[in-house]
């Protein structure tokens, strides 16, 4: 039978969804007489678009990074008149929209002001250089170094194009295959002075080039720091989803367990990331909650919170502790040959 339908139904998702923290590389140029331009480029023809010329350096940069598989979605491309260290900071209140910054320059002078900002920002500084003193003195967990003996070849750009787009945390940075990059050309002593000063480089073993150590100048691992990073946003996120979506959440021991419920699913998707270290052994799940990833948390029942928070409405006492998966970076083999 034929009809004329005049009821709609219409059904949408009533949750609000929150912004989640983007991880895109900035090449991020001071140009003396430059405009502040800021640009999202998804492919080397969109500099060619905008007049940067094959030549420059801000084009070779994004190549380095499109090179590689994964490769970036998307680069930000800043150029802005004055100095870096003026011109940085101001980049965040026009677009703070990225993480890790890459720069143009090969001095030390300009790659320590970088990574000065990105330890003050909660961003990563990726630096390049032949010069081994750049490490001298420094102790970051937002910078790094990949050293090489033609940096203009901006290696370092090219390890944040392969790494960067996997998830947050769940690759080592050491062991990296790097497209269109070359072994750092230094010698084994000069390799040595690298690690001990805590700086990486491109060696060649076995017919291979590839990154070492993937530390950044504090001595912490790099994926440490991203996934640190990762997990302390994912908990905003979805705190604050629980807080906007719901009318009202308790301050009683269901609304205590709400919010815990929260932070264990952050800790559970850490754990799928491979931030969070398997409970395998007897001891290991001791120091599990779902006797899979080895995370707890602690959280507090009404009765135990003070008078003037439960006024306040202000929910303390809830910790968390999570074991790192890390990585296997060197193996030692002990063998016994007999007859």
């Amino acid at each position: 039978m034929a009809f004329i339908n005049d009821i709609v139904i219409n059904i949408a998702n009533g949750a609000r969804g929150l912004t989640q923290k983007s991880f895109r590389p900035v090449i991020f140029q001071a140009a003396s007489g430059a405009n502040y331009d800021k640009y999202i480029i998804t492919e080397l023809t969109d500099l060619v678009d905008l007049g940067i010329p094959s030549s420059s350096n801000v084009y070779k940069m994004a190549a380095a990074a499109f090179a590689q598989s994964p490769r970036p979605k998307d680069i930000m491309v800043v150029i802005a008149s004055g100095t870096l260290e003026n011109e940085l900071p101001r980049s965040r209140t026009i677009d703070d929209n990225y993480y890790a910054v890459l720069i143009p320059e090969r001095t030390k002078a300009a790659q320590q002001i970088a990574g000065d900002f990105a330890l003050s920002n909660k961003k990563m500084f990726f630096g390049g250089s032949s010069d081994l003193t750049v490490l001298d003195s420094r102790n970051n967990k937002r910078e790094a170094y990949l050293l090489h003996s033609t940096p203009e070849n901006f290696p370092e750009t090219a390890w944040v194009g392969k790494i960067l787009p996997k998830q947050p945390g769940s690759a080592t940075w050491k062991f990296q295959v790097l497209e269109g990059q070359i072994e750092s050309g230094f010698t084994s002593t000069q390799l040595n002075t690298i690690r001990t000063n805590k700086g990486n480089a491109l060696q060649e073993q076995k017919g291979q080039v590839f990154t070492n150590e993937g530390i950044t100048t504090s001595g912490e691992y790099i994926d440490v720091t991203i996934g640190t990073d990762w997990v302390e946003d994912q908990l905003n996120i979805d705190l604050l989803s629980l807080f906007i979506n719901n009318d009202k959440i308790a301050m009683d021991n269901t609304g205590i367990a709400q919010v815990t419920a929260v932070v264990r699913g952050v800790l559970k998707r850490a754990g799928d990331a491979g931030i969070i270290a398997r409970a395998t052994t007897e001891a290991e799940l001791k120091k599990s909650d779902d006797k899979f990833y080895m995370y707890q948390v602690f959280s507090p029942r009404r009765e135990d919170l003070a008078t003037n928070d439960l006024a306040t409405r202000n929910l303390k006492g809830i910790t968390f502790v999570y074991y790192l998966a890390g990585a296997i970076h060197e193996v030692e083999v002990n063998g016994l040959i007999t007859v």
